[in-house]
């Protein structure tokens, strides 16, 4: 599965290929930028 993370204040905008990365890089961005909130969607293939 793959996901895509966005970010609502910068142009934050990355695949990731499983959820606990994908959860890391959110984490970290928001932690680096606390006035940020990064989604996180599910990339579905077909």
């Amino acid at each position: 599965m793959a996901y895509r993370l966005r970010c609502d204040s910068c142009d934050l905008e990355r695949e990731c290929t499983d959820w606990p990365d994908a959860n890391r890089d959110a984490r970290d961005h928001e932690a680096e930028h606390p006035d940020h909130w990064v989604t996180i969607h599910e990339l579905q293939r077909a």
